[in-house]
């Protein structure tokens, strides 16, 4: 009799090792750890962005360029007005007269600065070289898309219903930073005034050229 039961217990299987209690509750906290540790590190690029954005708004040197025909249309949840420039019109036609070796997909147009910081065309460079500079020239950055030139953004967004605020829109007013690069800010009349809905009153550039 007793050796029959020690068989049995003989012959029973060993229960397999239980999984820790805690091993689940780490695997969980170690998720979540890499999950905010993701969302910190797109909260950090989006913040530089955003300073980085306000800083050429703010310290960026402002250059005026003349508007070619726009045309303004609804645009999803608001409107927008599609611009086109004159200097555009003018790189056109100096890569045209280029040989295909001097035509590179990004560039530099060279303006001089009248006395309302218009931009006037001078010349084009393939690289930014401010030394070179006259005291009144500026380098802006374009590039080259086939047969069309991108200025910065070809079109300026605005609030829903107040397209009509912008229709006497003659300028884009850029800020331009050290590296050649334009940031469209607001749009001009032909008095060099900031257009603003009507709530607002319009108000003179900020800078006006020394």
């Amino acid at each position: 009799m007793t050796d029959n039961i020690l068989t049995k217990r003989a012959s029973k299987p060993a229960s397999k090792p239980s999984t820790p209690p805690n091993h689940w509750s780490q695997k969980r906290v170690f998720t979540i750890a890499v999950a905010l540790s993701g969302l910190i590190l797109i909260l950090i690029v989006m913040t530089l962005s955003v300073v980085k954005y306000e800083t050429h708004l703010m310290t960026g040197d402002t250059v005026l360029l003349e508007l070619a025909p726009v045309d303004p249309r609804g645009f999803m949840q608001g409107d927008y007005m599609t611009l086109r420039y004159d200097l555009e019109r003018d790189i056109l036609e100096r890569l045209a007269t280029a040989s295909d070796r001097e035509k590179p997909s990004d560039g530099y147009v060279i303006v001089a600065l009248d006395e309302h910081n218009v931009g006037h065309f001078v010349r084009l460079a393939d690289s930014h070289q401010p030394a070179t500079l006259a005291h009144n020239e500026k380098a802006i950055h374009y590039r080259r898309r086939h047969s069309s030139i991108q200025i910065a953004t070809n079109a300026y967004f605005f609030q829903e219903g107040n397209a009509e605020a912008f229709e006497a829109a003659e300028y884009g007013v850029f800020r331009l930073n050290d590296n050649g690069e334009p940031l469209l800010a607001s749009l001009a009349n032909e008095a060099f005034e900031v257009l603003e809905p009507k709530e607002r009153i319009k108000t003179p550039l900020d800078n006006p050229p020394d």
